[in-house]
């Protein structure tokens, strides 16, 4: 998720309550959530749980992604590890 405005770049949406500006409207959600929880309105707190749990999806599937990345290096490196081995011993 972008966050960050670039100084050549407008805001795409910007805090409510402290202007803060960020490129998506998620990020904004997720910061009005836990920066000013305290001030927030019905409509935001539903945002904000809106965008954490979309939040929570991406880096479940991040996740996934990563330890299947490793469990092909791995298998990979057996693999070639047992190549080199089987090609010392002829």
């Amino acid at each position: 998720m972008e966050t960050l405005v670039r100084d050549d770049e407008t805001a795409a949406v910007v805090c409510p309550h402290c202007g803060r500006p960020f490129a998506e409207a998620a990020a904004r959600d997720l910061h009005v959530g836990e920066t000013h929880a305290d001030d927030c309105s019905v409509a935001e707190r539903e945002a904000y749980e809106a965008a954490h749990e979309a939040e929570r999806d991406d880096l479940f599937y991040f996740h996934i992604k990563v330890v299947a990345a490793l469990g092909v290096l791995y298998a990979v490196t057996v693999l070639l590890y047992m190549l080199a081995l089987g090609s010392n011993l002829i």
